[in-house]
């Protein structure tokens, strides 16, 4: 994230990214099998009537996006190139109905476009705009579960059909089997980028009082322990609670235990 704009940083990964992955993380894992298996989802996703899948894991701070996944496969790049820089998703009322009810919900760009005259959001209306000259006429957008608390996964399956009267029970149970199948072979690789993530962004001094105060210290043990002055121990505290966007200790020891610090 910059200090300029605060945009979330963004991380495009590839296929072949998180196949190497698995090899790396597990000799025996069967890479040609599921390489096979993200194949077969390119080809039903066609055969299905969608064109492109969108997947995204947002890693979050509260309601703060800090880092954006983004898969470069299957999806539409200049899209995406203009969806996060622009912060888009904070606009496009097809999330803000993923986020509320969690379910798979079908749309059309025209639902965009109205959206963006009834709010007058100059965001929206660059989503309703992008979509058409992108041939994004209709598509499905789907939640997945991750196993990190303050990470958010969601895929945006889009279609040149206008209508949406084609996407039926069926087609969700079928895009929801693709979308699943993306997710299992990727996300040991979005989980690895999150943890040396977290673990970067902390200085050696910063992650020795964290660690410190998970287990239950306080700041004079925490200075006795890294013999450093209470003085500083204080001011690393003051800068964890800002980067972790929480008021005081106790939310700053309940996030961090979260993002997987261990007492």
């Amino acid at each position: 994230m910059t200090d300029v704009d605060e945009f979330p940083t963004l991380v495009w990964f590839s296929q072949a990214d998180a196949l190497a992955h698995l090899h790396e993380i597990d000799a025996s894992a069967d890479v040609d099998r599921a390489a096979s298996d993200l194949l077969g989802c390119h080809e039903r996703l066609l055969h299905m009537g969608f064109h492109m899948l969108n997947y995204g894991a947002f890693e979050m701070i509260g309601r703060r996006v800090l880092r954006i996944y983004s898969m470069s496969d299957l999806a539409d790049i200049s899209f995406s190139r203009l969806y996060w820089k622009h912060r888009l998703y904070e606009s496009d009322p097809r999330f803000a109905a993923l986020w509320q009810s969690g379910l798979p919900a079908t749309w059309q760009a025209g639902q965009v476009t109205a959206y963006a005259e009834r709010t007058g959001d100059s965001r929206a209306r660059m989503l309703s705009n992008s979509l058409r000259s992108h041939e994004m006429n209709a598509g499905l957008t789907l939640g997945l579960p991750a196993p990190q608390p303050d990470l958010r996964v969601a895929v945006n399956l889009t279609s040149r059909a206008h209508e949406i009267g084609w996407i039926n029970d069926r087609t969700v149970g079928g895009a929801l089997t693709i979308a699943l199948t993306v997710h299992r072979i990727v996300q040991p690789y979005i989980d690895a980028c999150v943890r040396r993530a977290r673990e970067l962004m902390l200085s050696a001094d910063q992650a020795a009082v964290l660690e410190r105060l998970v287990k239950g210290l306080s700041d004079q043990e925490i200075a006795t322990a890294t013999a450093s002055s209470l003085h500083k121990v204080a001011s690393h505290v003051r800068a964890l609670q800002k980067m972790f966007g929480v008021e005081n200790r106790a939310q700053l020891v309940y996030r961090a235990a979260r993002w997987g610090w261990e007492g």
